[in-house]
Protein backbone atom coordinates (compact mmCIF):
# COMPACT_ATOMS: atom_id res chain seq x y z
CA UNK A 1 0.00 0.00 0.00
CA UNK A 2 1.44 3.23 -0.81
CA UNK A 3 1.99 5.75 1.60
CA UNK A 4 -0.20 8.39 2.03
CA UNK A 5 0.76 11.90 3.32
CA UNK A 6 -1.36 14.89 4.64
CA UNK A 7 0.11 18.14 5.56
CA UNK A 8 -1.76 20.03 9.13
CA UNK A 9 0.66 22.82 8.94
CA UNK A 10 4.26 23.98 7.52
CA UNK A 11 5.77 21.51 9.61
CA UNK A 12 3.56 18.94 10.91
CA UNK A 13 2.03 15.92 8.36
CA UNK A 14 0.35 12.75 8.69
CA UNK A 15 1.63 9.85 7.20
CA UNK A 16 -0.40 6.59 6.63
CA UNK A 17 0.98 3.25 5.56
CA UNK A 18 0.03 -0.16 5.71
CA UNK A 19 -1.13 -0.74 9.42
CA UNK A 20 0.17 2.58 10.70
CA UNK A 21 -0.46 6.36 11.35
CA UNK A 22 2.01 8.81 12.75
CA UNK A 23 2.54 12.65 12.78
CA UNK A 24 5.98 13.70 11.70
CA UNK A 25 7.67 16.64 12.66
CA UNK A 26 9.37 17.79 9.77
CA UNK A 27 12.45 20.54 9.82
CA UNK A 28 13.11 22.22 6.53
CA UNK A 29 11.62 22.06 3.08
CA UNK A 30 8.48 19.65 2.31
CA UNK A 31 6.97 20.33 -0.76
CA UNK A 32 3.03 19.13 -0.06
CA UNK A 33 -0.13 17.91 -2.03
CA UNK A 34 -3.10 19.91 -1.27
CA UNK A 35 -6.04 18.38 1.21
CA UNK A 36 -7.79 18.42 -2.49
CA UNK A 37 -7.30 19.17 -5.92
CA UNK A 38 -8.09 22.29 -7.18
CA UNK A 39 -11.57 23.50 -8.32
CA UNK A 40 -11.93 24.08 -11.12
CA UNK A 41 -13.83 23.43 -14.17
CA UNK A 42 -12.38 21.16 -16.95
CA UNK A 43 -13.70 20.77 -20.51
CA UNK A 44 -13.53 17.01 -21.72
CA UNK A 45 -15.07 15.88 -24.83
CA UNK A 46 -17.36 12.39 -25.29
CA UNK A 47 -18.67 10.93 -28.38
CA UNK A 48 -22.32 10.18 -27.79
CA UNK A 49 -24.31 7.41 -28.81
CA UNK A 50 -25.73 9.05 -32.23
CA UNK A 51 -22.09 10.09 -33.23
CA UNK A 52 -22.02 13.61 -32.25
CA UNK A 53 -19.34 15.12 -30.12
CA UNK A 54 -20.78 16.65 -26.68
CA UNK A 55 -18.51 18.55 -23.99
CA UNK A 56 -19.10 17.57 -20.70
CA UNK A 57 -17.93 20.21 -18.02
CA UNK A 58 -15.93 18.75 -15.04
CA UNK A 59 -17.28 19.87 -11.98
CA UNK A 60 -13.85 19.71 -10.17
CA UNK A 61 -10.43 17.94 -11.07
CA UNK A 62 -11.91 14.24 -11.72
CA UNK A 63 -15.46 15.55 -12.21
CA UNK A 64 -16.35 14.82 -8.50
CA UNK A 65 -16.23 17.82 -6.26
CA UNK A 66 -19.75 17.41 -5.03
CA UNK A 67 -19.16 14.00 -3.88
CA UNK A 68 -15.58 14.96 -2.41
CA UNK A 69 -17.26 18.19 -0.30
CA UNK A 70 -20.41 16.07 0.81
CA UNK A 71 -17.88 12.72 1.82
CA UNK A 72 -15.72 14.78 3.90
CA UNK A 73 -18.64 17.01 5.80
CA UNK A 74 -20.63 13.54 6.62
CA UNK A 75 -17.01 12.72 8.74
CA UNK A 76 -17.99 15.89 11.00
CA UNK A 77 -20.90 16.54 13.30
CA UNK A 78 -20.58 19.91 13.77
CA UNK A 79 -20.56 20.39 9.88
CA UNK A 80 -23.55 17.98 9.52
CA UNK A 81 -25.10 19.43 12.29
CA UNK A 82 -24.90 23.17 10.97
CA UNK A 83 -25.90 22.19 7.45
CA UNK A 84 -29.04 20.62 8.90
CA UNK A 85 -29.71 23.77 10.97
CA UNK A 86 -29.17 26.01 7.56
CA UNK A 87 -31.56 23.45 5.77
CA UNK A 88 -34.22 23.32 8.77
CA UNK A 89 -34.22 26.90 8.70
CA UNK A 90 -34.40 28.06 5.20
CA UNK A 91 -37.14 25.81 4.87
CA UNK A 92 -39.18 26.91 8.09
CA UNK A 93 -42.79 25.89 8.52
CA UNK A 94 -42.27 24.91 4.85
CA UNK A 95 -43.88 26.88 1.70
CA UNK A 96 -47.12 29.03 2.64
CA UNK A 97 -49.22 31.24 0.03
CA UNK A 98 -51.06 34.45 0.77
CA UNK A 99 -51.81 38.10 -0.52
CA UNK A 100 -50.34 41.58 0.34
CA UNK A 101 -52.25 44.46 0.86
CA UNK A 102 -51.01 48.26 1.91
CA UNK A 103 -52.75 50.34 3.52
CA UNK A 104 -50.90 53.71 5.39
CA UNK A 105 -47.99 52.74 3.94
CA UNK A 106 -48.09 49.02 5.47
CA UNK A 107 -47.76 46.04 4.58
CA UNK A 108 -50.55 43.29 5.46
CA UNK A 109 -50.27 39.96 4.78
CA UNK A 110 -53.05 37.23 4.68
CA UNK A 111 -52.55 33.68 4.63
CA UNK A 112 -54.25 31.76 2.58
CA UNK A 113 -55.01 28.01 3.40
CA UNK A 114 -54.29 25.06 0.99
CA UNK A 115 -57.62 23.94 0.75
CA UNK A 116 -58.60 27.89 -0.66
CA UNK A 117 -56.05 27.49 -3.27
CA UNK A 118 -57.46 27.15 -7.08
CA UNK A 119 -58.14 23.42 -7.94
CA UNK A 120 -55.37 23.26 -10.60
CA UNK A 121 -52.81 24.33 -7.81
CA UNK A 122 -53.73 21.78 -5.21
CA UNK A 123 -53.93 19.22 -7.68
CA UNK A 124 -50.95 19.83 -8.82
CA UNK A 125 -48.77 20.32 -5.27
CA UNK A 126 -50.46 17.01 -4.98
CA UNK A 127 -48.86 14.80 -8.21
CA UNK A 128 -45.46 16.88 -7.61
CA UNK A 129 -44.85 16.15 -3.82
CA UNK A 130 -44.21 20.15 -3.39
CA UNK A 131 -43.31 19.76 0.28
CA UNK A 132 -41.02 16.77 -0.52
CA UNK A 133 -39.16 18.90 -4.07
CA UNK A 134 -38.74 21.69 -1.58
CA UNK A 135 -36.82 20.35 0.89
CA UNK A 136 -34.64 18.16 -1.91
CA UNK A 137 -34.27 21.64 -3.32
CA UNK A 138 -33.09 23.24 -0.67
CA UNK A 139 -30.45 20.10 0.41
CA UNK A 140 -29.08 21.12 -3.24
CA UNK A 141 -29.31 24.99 -2.32
CA UNK A 142 -27.71 24.87 0.93
CA UNK A 143 -25.03 22.50 -0.21
CA UNK A 144 -23.88 23.09 -3.33
CA UNK A 145 -25.68 26.72 -4.12
CA UNK A 146 -27.73 24.99 -7.32
CA UNK A 147 -30.57 23.13 -7.91
CA UNK A 148 -31.68 21.51 -11.10
CA UNK A 149 -35.54 21.52 -11.20
CA UNK A 150 -36.58 19.13 -13.85
CA UNK A 151 -40.21 20.61 -15.60
CA UNK A 152 -42.27 18.42 -17.29
CA UNK A 153 -45.04 20.01 -19.93
CA UNK A 154 -48.24 18.85 -21.07
CA UNK A 155 -48.53 17.57 -25.03
CA UNK A 156 -49.51 21.37 -26.61
CA UNK A 157 -46.67 22.70 -24.20
CA UNK A 158 -48.65 25.22 -22.47
CA UNK A 159 -49.01 23.86 -18.75
CA UNK A 160 -45.97 22.42 -16.58
CA UNK A 161 -47.54 19.24 -15.40
CA UNK A 162 -45.46 17.94 -13.04
CA UNK A 163 -41.94 19.41 -10.94
CA UNK A 164 -39.31 16.89 -10.07
CA UNK A 165 -35.63 17.60 -8.22
CA UNK A 166 -32.65 16.04 -10.14
CA UNK A 167 -30.06 15.93 -7.63
CA UNK A 168 -27.34 18.79 -7.71
CA UNK A 169 -24.48 16.06 -7.17
CA UNK A 170 -25.41 14.26 -10.37
CA UNK A 171 -26.02 16.76 -12.63
CA UNK A 172 -23.02 18.37 -14.89
CA UNK A 173 -23.18 21.16 -17.54
CA UNK A 174 -22.59 20.76 -21.62
CA UNK A 175 -19.85 22.80 -22.87
CA UNK A 176 -21.55 26.41 -23.97
CA UNK A 177 -21.66 26.55 -27.91
CA UNK A 178 -19.68 28.95 -29.66
CA UNK A 179 -22.70 31.37 -29.19
CA UNK A 180 -22.70 31.35 -25.24
CA UNK A 181 -25.44 28.36 -25.30
CA UNK A 182 -25.67 25.47 -23.31
CA UNK A 183 -27.59 22.64 -24.66
CA UNK A 184 -28.06 20.07 -22.27
CA UNK A 185 -27.70 18.86 -18.77
CA UNK A 186 -25.72 15.42 -18.01
CA UNK A 187 -27.33 12.98 -14.75
CA UNK A 188 -25.32 10.20 -13.68
CA UNK A 189 -24.33 8.77 -10.60
CA UNK A 190 -20.93 7.65 -11.35
CA UNK A 191 -19.21 10.61 -12.26
CA UNK A 192 -16.37 9.67 -9.68
CA UNK A 193 -16.33 6.47 -11.65
CA UNK A 194 -14.92 7.98 -14.53
CA UNK A 195 -18.36 6.70 -16.63
CA UNK A 196 -18.54 8.01 -20.45
CA UNK A 197 -21.37 9.62 -21.88
CA UNK A 198 -21.07 6.82 -24.45
CA UNK A 199 -22.48 4.99 -21.86
CA UNK A 200 -26.54 5.85 -21.91
CA UNK A 201 -26.95 3.23 -19.17
CA UNK A 202 -25.65 5.09 -16.85
CA UNK A 203 -25.73 8.38 -18.34
CA UNK A 204 -29.07 10.85 -18.69
CA UNK A 205 -29.26 13.71 -20.99
CA UNK A 206 -31.74 16.49 -20.50
CA UNK A 207 -32.42 20.17 -22.34
CA UNK A 208 -31.15 22.85 -20.58
CA UNK A 209 -33.38 25.84 -20.46
CA UNK A 210 -31.15 29.27 -19.62
CA UNK A 211 -32.81 30.44 -16.42
CA UNK A 212 -33.02 34.28 -18.00
CA UNK A 213 -35.40 33.27 -20.63
CA UNK A 214 -38.86 34.88 -20.66
CA UNK A 215 -41.71 32.22 -20.07
CA UNK A 216 -43.16 32.83 -23.23
CA UNK A 217 -39.20 32.58 -24.89
CA UNK A 218 -39.56 29.32 -23.17
CA UNK A 219 -42.89 27.67 -24.64
CA UNK A 220 -41.64 28.79 -27.72
CA UNK A 221 -38.55 27.43 -27.35
CA UNK A 222 -39.96 24.28 -26.35
CA UNK A 223 -42.59 23.97 -29.06
CA UNK A 224 -40.08 24.93 -31.83
CA UNK A 225 -37.81 21.80 -30.79
CA UNK A 226 -40.61 19.58 -29.34
CA UNK A 227 -39.25 19.65 -25.61
CA UNK A 228 -41.63 18.22 -23.23
CA UNK A 229 -38.95 18.20 -20.54
CA UNK A 230 -36.30 20.63 -19.46
CA UNK A 231 -34.09 21.45 -16.59
CA UNK A 232 -34.23 25.09 -15.68
CA UNK A 233 -31.32 25.94 -12.99
CA UNK A 234 -31.77 27.98 -10.02
CA UNK A 235 -28.75 29.22 -8.27
CA UNK A 236 -26.71 31.79 -6.43
CA UNK A 237 -24.64 34.45 -8.05
CA UNK A 238 -21.72 33.12 -9.89
CA UNK A 239 -18.39 34.90 -8.76
CA UNK A 240 -15.64 33.95 -10.80
CA UNK A 241 -16.83 30.80 -12.87
CA UNK A 242 -18.75 30.07 -15.49
CA UNK A 243 -20.76 27.21 -14.80
CA UNK A 244 -20.82 25.64 -11.10
CA UNK A 245 -21.39 28.36 -8.50
CA UNK A 246 -18.86 28.49 -5.42
CA UNK A 247 -20.25 28.08 -1.41
CA UNK A 248 -19.21 30.15 1.25
CA UNK A 249 -18.66 27.26 3.40
CA UNK A 250 -16.63 25.36 1.51
CA UNK A 251 -13.63 27.61 2.30
CA UNK A 252 -13.48 25.00 5.60
CA UNK A 253 -13.21 21.97 2.73
CA UNK A 254 -10.86 23.25 0.43
CA UNK A 255 -8.75 25.14 3.43
CA UNK A 256 -8.46 21.54 5.14
CA UNK A 257 -10.10 22.18 8.43
CA UNK A 258 -12.87 19.50 7.78
CA UNK A 259 -9.92 16.88 7.16
CA UNK A 260 -7.93 18.44 10.10
CA UNK A 261 -11.10 17.68 12.36
CA UNK A 262 -11.50 14.30 10.97
CA UNK A 263 -8.01 13.08 11.15
CA UNK A 264 -7.96 14.21 14.96
CA UNK A 265 -10.99 11.47 15.49
CA UNK A 266 -8.79 8.92 13.61
CA UNK A 267 -5.31 9.83 15.76
CA UNK A 268 -7.39 9.98 18.61
CA UNK A 269 -9.08 6.11 17.42
CA UNK A 270 -6.07 5.09 16.81
CA UNK A 271 -4.64 6.03 20.11
CA UNK A 272 -7.03 4.54 21.93
CA UNK A 273 -6.79 1.57 20.27
CA UNK A 274 -3.17 0.80 20.11
CA UNK A 275 -1.85 1.79 23.08
CA UNK A 276 -1.99 -0.60 25.92
CA UNK A 277 -3.28 1.09 28.87
CA UNK A 278 -0.75 -0.12 31.98
CA UNK A 279 -1.17 1.61 35.26
CA UNK A 280 1.42 -0.16 37.52
CA UNK A 281 4.67 -1.43 36.73
CA UNK A 282 5.64 -3.96 39.15
CA UNK A 283 9.45 -5.13 39.50
CA UNK A 284 10.33 -8.13 41.82
CA UNK A 285 13.85 -8.71 42.55
CA UNK A 286 15.27 -12.28 41.15
CA UNK A 287 16.35 -13.40 44.42
CA UNK A 288 13.35 -12.09 46.22
CA UNK A 289 11.88 -15.77 45.92
CA UNK A 290 14.76 -17.29 47.22
CA UNK A 291 15.00 -15.47 50.30
CA UNK A 292 11.57 -15.62 51.34
CA UNK A 293 11.11 -19.39 50.40
CA UNK A 294 15.16 -20.30 51.51
CA UNK A 295 16.32 -23.35 50.88
CA UNK A 296 12.47 -24.93 50.00
CA UNK A 297 12.78 -22.70 46.81
CA UNK A 298 15.43 -24.98 44.64
CA UNK A 299 13.54 -27.87 45.68
CA UNK A 300 10.59 -27.11 43.53
CA UNK A 301 10.28 -27.47 40.33
CA UNK A 302 10.43 -24.79 37.56
CA UNK A 303 6.56 -25.31 36.83
CA UNK A 304 6.27 -24.77 40.65
CA UNK A 305 8.16 -21.97 40.54
CA UNK A 306 6.10 -20.30 37.93
CA UNK A 307 3.15 -20.68 40.05
CA UNK A 308 4.40 -18.92 43.07
CA UNK A 309 5.45 -16.38 40.61
CA UNK A 310 2.11 -16.11 39.52
CA UNK A 311 0.65 -15.86 42.62
CA UNK A 312 2.41 -12.77 43.82
CA UNK A 313 1.54 -10.99 40.03
CA UNK A 314 -2.52 -12.16 40.71
CA UNK A 315 -2.43 -10.94 45.18
CA UNK A 316 -0.46 -7.52 43.60
CA UNK A 317 -2.70 -7.04 41.04
CA UNK A 318 -6.09 -7.85 42.63
CA UNK A 319 -4.57 -5.17 45.63
CA UNK A 320 -4.28 -2.65 42.98
CA UNK A 321 -7.12 -2.77 40.95
CA UNK A 322 -10.44 -4.26 42.78
CA UNK A 323 -12.02 -0.69 43.43
CA UNK A 324 -13.14 -1.74 47.40
CA UNK A 325 -8.95 -1.60 48.00
CA UNK A 326 -9.36 2.26 47.47
CA UNK A 327 -7.62 4.24 49.73
CA UNK A 328 -6.38 1.09 52.05
CA UNK A 329 -2.79 0.67 52.15
CA UNK A 330 -0.08 -1.70 50.67
CA UNK A 331 2.79 -3.08 51.74
CA UNK A 332 6.01 -4.62 49.67
CA UNK A 333 9.09 -6.26 50.86
CA UNK A 334 12.51 -5.32 51.40
CA UNK A 335 14.98 -7.60 52.76
CA UNK A 336 19.09 -7.86 53.71
CA UNK A 337 21.38 -8.15 51.41
CA UNK A 338 24.98 -10.14 51.95
CA UNK A 339 26.30 -6.35 52.86
CA UNK A 340 23.87 -5.97 55.56
CA UNK A 341 22.14 -3.85 53.10
CA UNK A 342 18.27 -3.40 52.71
CA UNK A 343 16.94 -3.81 49.19
CA UNK A 344 13.73 -3.62 47.99
CA UNK A 345 12.07 -7.10 46.90
CA UNK A 346 9.38 -5.86 45.10
CA UNK A 347 8.61 -2.40 43.49
CA UNK A 348 5.26 -0.52 42.59
CA UNK A 349 5.87 2.16 40.26
CA UNK A 350 2.45 3.72 38.96
CA UNK A 351 2.82 5.07 35.03
CA UNK A 352 1.15 8.14 33.76
CA UNK A 353 -1.56 7.48 31.08
CA UNK A 354 -0.52 9.84 28.26
CA UNK A 355 -4.15 9.29 26.40
CA UNK A 356 -5.41 11.54 29.66
CA UNK A 357 -3.64 14.77 28.32
CA UNK A 358 -6.27 16.19 26.03
CA UNK A 359 -4.06 15.50 22.76
CA UNK A 360 -5.25 17.20 19.08
CA UNK A 361 -8.52 18.57 21.30
CA UNK A 362 -7.84 22.21 21.33
CA UNK A 363 -6.76 21.68 17.35
CA UNK A 364 -10.31 19.86 17.14
CA UNK A 365 -12.24 22.54 19.17
CA UNK A 366 -10.60 25.55 16.63
CA UNK A 367 -11.49 23.59 13.58
CA UNK A 368 -15.37 23.23 14.78
CA UNK A 369 -15.36 26.30 15.56
CA UNK A 370 -13.65 27.43 12.24
CA UNK A 371 -15.96 25.26 9.88
CA UNK A 372 -19.46 26.54 12.33
CA UNK A 373 -18.32 30.46 11.46
CA UNK A 374 -17.99 29.50 7.69
CA UNK A 375 -21.32 28.19 7.80
CA UNK A 376 -22.84 31.51 9.37
CA UNK A 377 -24.32 28.86 12.63
CA UNK A 378 -23.82 30.75 15.93
CA UNK A 379 -22.34 27.89 17.81
CA UNK A 380 -24.85 27.94 20.65
CA UNK A 381 -27.43 26.95 18.57
CA UNK A 382 -26.07 23.67 18.23
CA UNK A 383 -24.10 23.40 22.02
CA UNK A 384 -20.75 23.87 21.14
CA UNK A 385 -20.45 27.35 22.79
CA UNK A 386 -18.62 30.62 22.20
CA UNK A 387 -15.07 29.84 21.31
CA UNK A 388 -12.90 31.63 23.90
CA UNK A 389 -15.53 31.50 26.33
CA UNK A 390 -17.38 28.73 28.32
CA UNK A 391 -18.07 25.81 26.22
CA UNK A 392 -21.89 25.70 27.60
CA UNK A 393 -24.56 25.86 25.28
CA UNK A 394 -25.41 29.72 25.62
CA UNK A 395 -28.22 31.00 27.29
CA UNK A 396 -32.31 30.84 26.59
CA UNK A 397 -31.60 34.32 25.23
CA UNK A 398 -28.44 33.88 23.28
CA UNK A 399 -30.16 30.68 21.04
CA UNK A 400 -32.91 33.25 20.83
CA UNK A 401 -31.55 35.97 19.35
CA UNK A 402 -29.25 33.94 17.02
CA UNK A 403 -32.05 31.78 15.75
CA UNK A 404 -33.66 34.95 14.96
CA UNK A 405 -30.77 36.49 13.24
CA UNK A 406 -30.40 33.22 11.22
CA UNK A 407 -33.84 33.00 10.05
CA UNK A 408 -33.78 37.35 9.00
CA UNK A 409 -30.44 35.93 6.84
CA UNK A 410 -32.51 33.47 4.88
CA UNK A 411 -34.26 35.99 3.01
CA UNK A 412 -31.42 36.33 -0.08
CA UNK A 413 -31.64 32.41 0.13
CA UNK A 414 -34.96 31.75 0.06
CA UNK A 415 -35.51 34.48 -2.96
CA UNK A 416 -33.38 32.12 -5.12
CA UNK A 417 -35.31 28.42 -4.31
CA UNK A 418 -38.71 30.90 -4.83
CA UNK A 419 -37.56 31.39 -8.44
CA UNK A 420 -39.11 27.97 -9.39
CA UNK A 421 -42.60 28.85 -7.60
CA UNK A 422 -42.61 32.56 -9.75
CA UNK A 423 -41.37 30.90 -12.81
CA UNK A 424 -43.91 28.21 -12.56
CA UNK A 425 -46.78 30.69 -12.01
CA UNK A 426 -46.48 32.33 -14.33
CA UNK A 427 -46.10 29.57 -16.94
CA UNK A 428 -49.08 28.01 -15.55
CA UNK A 429 -50.69 31.18 -15.55
CA UNK A 430 -51.85 31.37 -12.01
CA UNK A 431 -53.15 34.35 -10.07
CA UNK A 432 -50.10 37.00 -10.42
CA UNK A 433 -51.64 38.56 -6.88
CA UNK A 434 -50.99 34.69 -5.63
CA UNK A 435 -48.05 35.28 -3.21
CA UNK A 436 -45.73 32.45 -1.65
CA UNK A 437 -42.68 32.66 1.08
CA UNK A 438 -41.27 30.13 3.66
CA UNK A 439 -42.54 30.48 7.06
CA UNK A 440 -40.86 31.43 9.85
CA UNK A 441 -41.25 30.42 13.10
CA UNK A 442 -39.95 33.05 15.75
CA UNK A 443 -38.84 32.22 19.01
CA UNK A 444 -39.91 34.61 22.06
CA UNK A 445 -40.01 34.51 25.44
CA UNK A 446 -43.48 32.87 27.73
CA UNK A 447 -44.77 36.03 29.19
CA UNK A 448 -45.49 37.28 25.12
CA UNK A 449 -46.66 33.82 24.17
CA UNK A 450 -47.36 31.16 26.11
CA UNK A 451 -46.52 28.73 23.15
CA UNK A 452 -42.77 30.47 23.10
CA UNK A 453 -43.18 31.52 19.29
CA UNK A 454 -44.39 33.51 16.95
CA UNK A 455 -45.02 32.51 12.58
CA UNK A 456 -43.91 34.91 10.22
CA UNK A 457 -44.20 34.52 6.54
CA UNK A 458 -41.21 35.74 4.57
CA UNK A 459 -41.60 35.86 0.92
Amino acid sequence: MAKRRTKLSDDLTVMEGEGYKAVVNYTGSYESRSLDEKDEATKVKSHSSDGEVGDIVYWGAGNAYPQKVLEAISKNGAAEQALDLRLRSHYGNGLAFFNEDFADGKKDIKLIGKNSLPTDLKSFFKSSQLKKFWKEVITDLESLSIAFPEYILSNDYKKITKLKRQQAAHCRFEQMSDEGAIGHVFISTKWKDGVSLDDEKYVGKTPYIDPYMSVDEVKEYCKKHKIRKFIRPTLRPLKDTSYYPTTGWHAVYKNGWVEVTSLVADLKKNMFKNQSVIVYHIEVAIDYFENKYKEKWHDLSAKEQDEKRTELLDALDERLSDTENTHKSLMTIKYKDDAGQYVDGVTITAIDNKIKDGAYLPEASAGNSEILFAFGVDPTLIGHGVPGGKMGGGGGSDKREAFIILNALMKSPRETTLEIWEFLQEYNGWDENLMAGFENTVLTTLDKNPTGQVNTTQA
